[in-house]
């Protein structure tokens, strides 16, 4: 037979096991709900920003549409420019 106080230390060990499980658990919850919370607070910046710099890059756009094409390695710089542009503001 095993004596009672290694018994009662073996189940010392298991109970202090079971509360380090449970712990942990608790933990990674709550970690899981604050990285969600930064995760959510993250998208709402990125959106705004995405948003400001559509509306403000609009108008730009529109004024590169009115300007005359120009020839040569200038004219090929500023439609390379345009369309990047563009493509930025329609994603």
């Amino acid at each position: 037979m095993v004596p009672k106080v290694v018994q009662d230390a073996g189940y010392t060990a298991v109970g202090l096991g079971v509360l380090a499980v449970q712990q942990l658990q608790v933990r990674r919850r709550e970690t899981r709900a604050r990285l969600a919370a930064h995760t959510h607070a993250a998208r709402e910046t990125v959106s705004s920003v995405g948003g400001i710099v559509t509306a403000t890059a609009q108008p730009v756009v529109a004024q590169l549409d009115r300007l005359p094409r120009l020839p040569g390695p200038l004219g090929s710089v500023v439609e390379t420019g345009r369309a990047r542009l563009q493509d930025a503001v329609r994603n």
